[in-house]
């Protein structure tokens, strides 16, 4: 079972990793898929050649034309089948806020409620595009934010960081909040979406912002490339990078996992939908020696030991991975004993909220 648990947490992170190439890609996708409808991919390959732009678009180039039908034979030579290279370019698309993948559309939850409120419609492309993570969310809980969610990916890393500090014997402040505020914040966000017909919360929500700003950062190091200026630049960039650092930098040295615990309000969402997930992590009292290693190890400050996790739980699996007596597993339950947000931390954290 350890060993098991120990490859899931590898294929978590393959996975988490994999979101982050994919935001990297799409921009890049995009920008190549323009230089090929525009007949200027050869043009750019050259002015671009040395640059990180111009080996992004080589890379992808190779990739598209090894593809079936990616190349065609004309007068001895193969050369790119545009129209086939067009329509692999385009399998790609969107973020982790709205994609479409070989066809598939996938909606964030979050983006689908917003949309809903401020449109007062509900129309069978967005059901469909958000079926997906729905059904996913309603089985297996939060999952998105340990397994999809960019930022999560982010703030987990701060959070090693963190640890890194105690080991210097720098001790970073621990402050907590409501777990309540989460959901006051979604409520807020979907009201004010109803009463301005626009999605707010999709502005500011970090996982939509970092999409965002990846897409302008990816665009403007490719304009950079074509003007014959080299180097990294935040050029593109807006205020919802500095938003970005104001997170992690609180996490880092304020409050551990603040923004997924107390503020989120895609994950108060799936903490909601997951409410009766039947895919849970479940305890073994009779193996359970109470040594309290998978509280310490719960991300969302939550209490495995006393099978305290509720709707808040993100099945990451840490708490199993830190437990050495073999009392942590996930398991089927049908039904819920979720309370209400504000009792779900643990006893020490519920007495501070």
């Amino acid at each position: 079972m350890k060993l098991e648990i120990q490859w899931l947490q590898v294929a978590r992170r393959i996975v988490q990793l994999g979101v982050v190439v994919m935001m990297l890609t799409v921009p890049a996708m995009a920008r190549y898929h323009n230089y090929v409808a525009a007949r200027e991919i050869d043009r750019a390959l050259e002015k671009q050649e040395g640059t990180l732009p111009g080996h992004t678009l080589a890379a992808i180039d190779t990739v598209m034309r090894s593809l079936p039908d990616g190349e065609i034979e004309r007068a001895g030579t193969y050369q790119r089948n545009r129209k086939q290279v067009l329509s692999y370019a385009q399998q790609l698309r969107g973020s982790v806020w709205s994609a479409e993948i070989a066809g598939v559309s996938l909606t964030d939850p979050l983006a689908a409620a917003e949309s809903v409120v401020a449109s007062r419609r509900f129309p069978w492309v967005l059901a469909v595009s958000v079926a997906i993570p729905l059904v996913v969310t309603i089985l297996l809980g939060r999952v998105f934010c340990s397994w999809i969610c960019p930022v999560g990916f982010l703030l987990e890393l701060t959070d090693k960081l963190r640890n890194g500090l105690r080991f210097l014997e720098v001790h970073p402040r621990n402050l907590r909040a409501a777990r309540g505020t989460k959901y006051a914040l979604l409520v807020v966000g979907l009201v004010l979406s109803a009463i301005v017909a626009a999605p707010v919360l999709g502005y500011v929500y970090p996982p939509a912002a970092a999409s965002r700003e990846i897409h302008d950062i990816v665009f403007t190091a490719f304009d950079r490339a074509e003007l014959g200026r080299t180097g990294f630049s935040l050029e593109g960039a807006s205020w919802m990078l500095f938003l970005l650092a104001a997170i992690v930098a609180i996490e880092l040295a304020v409050s551990r996992r603040w923004w997924c615990r107390y503020v989120c309000p895609g994950g108060a969402l799936y903490s909601l939908l997951g409410r009766a997930r039947p895919v849970r992590v479940e305890l073994r009292v009779d193996k359970c020696t109470e040594c309290a290693q998978c509280v310490t190890a719960c991300p969302m400050g939550l209490n495995p030991m006393r099978d305290e996790m509720g709707m808040e739980c993100d099945n990451c699996g840490s708490c199993i991975s830190s437990c050495n007596d073999d009392a942590l597993a996930y398991g089927l339950r049908l039904g819920t004993r979720t309370t209400p947000a504000a009792a779900q931390a643990p006893q020490h954290e519920r007495s501070m909220t």
